[in-house]
Order: structure tokens, then sequence, then C-alpha cells
């Protein structure tokens, strides 16, 4: 994907380089230190993630290349999401769930923003630049588990997010697992929020 220039002096790409991918690790890893998602750091400041093989990065970078934030993506291995959650999925989901691990997906997680960077939207652009990735990438679904405060900020965005399981404590958060219909996304957001639809499609 190439670089999207989506706020002055911030760039979204993914990771290429082995540099960038362990920068967006280690941010990520210092992110959860802060928030007390993890308790102490972790050899290397790298959150084990058994998947990363399948797995890249997208980071947000300012005009130094400095990570200001990053979103993982993952592909073609059992989604963590699924696992963690598989006796707390609502039945009424099970097709839907079908629909995903069948279907073409992903999972999307390990979103961290630097914290000195927060009002500046970060966040906003790295689910852009996720979708824009979907949608590259001809996904049906992506597969998603977020704190239920953020949650609640990504749908004011106009996103549509079926809930599938009941919130849990993960990572030091409560956090409630869910699917999104790519090729719904559009026009979810442009029904629910005007003004993030406009930088959706810009």
């Amino acid at each position: 994907m190439k670089t999207q220039r989506l706020f002055q002096h911030v760039t979204y790409e993914v990771a290429q380089s082995a540099e960038l991918i362990r920068n967006a690790k280690n941010l990520c890893h210092d992110v959860y230190l802060q928030a007390g998602y993890i308790h102490q750091p972790l050899p290397g400041r790298v959150i084990p993630y058994e998947h990363d093989s399948v797995a890249f990065y997208i980071v947000a970078l300012n005009e130094m290349r400095e990570v200001l934030g990053t979103i993982r993506i993952t592909q073609g291995a059992s989604f963590k999401t699924l696992d963690v959650w598989k006796d707390r999925l609502y039945p009424a989901c099970a097709p839907l769930i079908s629909d995903a691990l069948n279907g073409s997906s992903c999972e999307v997680g390990a979103l961290a923003v630097r914290k000195d960077c927060c009002a500046m939207k970060i966040s906003w652009g790295l689910y852009k630049a996720a979708y824009r990735c979907a949608l590259a990438l001809n996904l049906d679904y992506v597969i998603i588990s977020m704190d239920v405060r953020a949650l609640r900020s990504f749908e004011m965005l106009g996103w549509s997010v079926v809930r599938i399981g009941e919130a849990l404590d993960y990572f030091g958060s409560l956090t409630v697992p869910g699917i999104l219909t790519v090729s719904k996304q559009a026009a979810a957001v442009e029904s629910g929020n005007q003004v993030y639809h406009k930088m959706l499609a810009a």
C-alpha cells in the first residue's frame, strides 16, 4: 500500500523495514505498559505474538519518520479474538462468525498511539489505512477486539460493528469482540459521520 497523507505532517504506510517494524512493536509495548495493560517491561520491549509471521503493521509517521502510532493486521492464522472469546460468543452471531472464519478475513489489533499525539486523531488515520488495506486485499470481514470506550468512539466515527460476544477483561481492559463487513463500511460511515466520511473518501 502506498503512503497516504491524511493529516498535516503525518503519513501512513505499511512498515516494510525491520527498523520500522521493531519501532511499531516497541511503541505498542510502551503504550500498553503506560496504560497498565501489561504490568512490567518485556524483553526487547516487544509483546510476544505467535502469529507475527503472517502479520503486518501499519504505521503513522511524522516527517522525521518517527512512529507516532501503529495498528496490526493478521491474515491466514487462527484468529486470536475468536480463540479468547470461544466460550463467550453470542449464539445468534454463529452464522456471521462462520462466514468470517470461512471467508476472506483478517484480524485487526494492537492499536497504539503515542501519548503526546493523541490530539492529532492518529487513530482515525490508522483506521482508514486498515480499511484501505482490507479493500486492497479484497477481504470480506475484519475481526476486532477493542476496549469498550475505544469501541464507542470507533462507532461514533460511523463504523458498523456487530458485537459478537460478551465484554471480557483482556490485556487489563474491558474488551468487546466484533466483526465488520468490509462492503458495508463506506455506506455506514457516510450515513453516520459525514465529516469522517469525507476523510475516508479522500
